[in-house]
Order: structure tokens, then sequence, then C-alpha cells
């Protein structure tokens, strides 16, 4: 054994040896093994708080040691590989996956859009309401992204409307909707000149094929 791990070892079993004594008999023990141990209370489903999940020392001892009083800096399992002793630690809401495509985003959010995208009748000024509702649930979808508005931007969007976009009222959209967003604003962002913006593709990347063995 490594005399790193040497004195690791030595340090917990001495800390053990001095916490152990001033520790209650659990239940089990005052009633000769007859009491059952209480469940765990289940963890919050998310959120920045502190947990205090059954470590190895608990399982030793029978009972819960309560964790001390310090922020919860590290997260709790699985995003960290184990739970520290008297450490607290917080949970972690795992990141939403990367958008593959954006057809089927659009295809669920644009419709109320498209009579207004696709006319160029000048007595049609402004979007109607239903298709500025559309909007922020398209914003705070995390299975769709807000860039994939370039595609309609940008004309790309295949045969997703029923007709040609009309530029002018695509980069207007969200401004007349709205939105803090300008017209040259979604212009420059769609445009994306110097790549800073990853616009996810229209569809995604098929598969390739399985080989067969």
């Amino acid at each position: 054994m490594a005399p790193s791990n040497k004195c690791t070892l030595v340090a917990l079993l001495v800390a053990f040896a001095v916490v152990a004594p001033m520790l209650p008999p659990s239940a089990a023990a005052r009633d000769g093994g007859a009491a059952k141990a209480a469940p765990a209370p289940a963890p919050p489903a998310s959120g920045d708080v502190r947990l205090h999940p059954m470590g190895l020392i608990d399982d030793i001892i029978g009972f819960h040691i309560p964790d001390l009083p310090l922020p919860p800096i590290l997260p709790c399992p699985p995003a960290f590989p184990i739970k520290i002793p008297f450490i607290p630690c917080r949970n972690v809401t795992p990141s939403p996956p990367p958008v593959t495509e954006c057809r089927p985003g659009l295809a669920k959010y644009m419709p109320p859009c498209a009579g207004f995208l696709t006319s160029n009748d000048s007595s049609v000024s402004s979007p109607p309401s239903r298709c500025c509702d559309v909007i922020e649930p398209l914003f705070q979808d995390k299975s769709t992204s807000p860039l994939c508005l370039c595609h309609v931007v940008n004309g790309d969007a295949g045969k997703l409307l029923p007709a040609p976009v009309n530029h002018m009222r695509a980069t207007s959209l969200l401004q007349q909707c709205g939105s803090e967003f300008t017209a040259d604003n979604v212009t420059d962002i769609c445009a994306n000149r110097d790549n800073v913006f990853i616009i996810p593709p229209m569809d995604a990347d098929p598969s390739p094929p399985q080989r067969r063995h």
C-alpha cells in the first residue's frame, strides 16, 4: 500500500475511534436487535440544497451522522463519485442534451406565424397574438433552440412553411412580439459570420448504417 494511502487510512481510523464513543447506541442495539432501521428520507428532486445520504460510516454504526455546518460545495452522487462523510453536498440538475435538429421545434411553434411570415400583404403589418404567444415557450423549451429561428430567417427551413418566407417579416418577428432583439440583431446573429453561435441543423445527421457481421 502506498504511504499516502496508509496515512489516509490511519487518519480515518483515528477519527472514527474518537467519534464512535461519543455516539449513542443504535435502536437495534438498545432493543436487542429487534428494532428495524427507519428508511432514509428521499432527497429532493433538484435544487441547490444540502443532502445527508447514509455513507460508509453511517452503515457501520447503524444510524445517521449529521454533516458539518459547511457550505455545500461538492455535488452529490452521481455527479460526484462518492458522498464524503461529514461534508455537505448539493444536488445538481443535469444539463439538457444538445439540440441536434430544428425541424421538430419549428414544426411545433411556427404554424401560428406561418401566415404572417409568408404574406406580402402590406395591410398586415404585425403578427397575430397567437403567433407572439409561442415565442416565449420556444425560448424556454430545452428540446429546441431559439437559434433555430435562423433557418426561417435565412430561408432554409425547407417545406416547413407553405410558401417562401418574407425576409423582412422574419427578421422583425421577435421585435414585433415585444422581444429586445431588433431586426438588425436577428440579421447579425443568423448571419453568424464569425461562427460565434452554434446553430443546430434543420435535420439531424442520419445515423451511419450498421455493418453486418
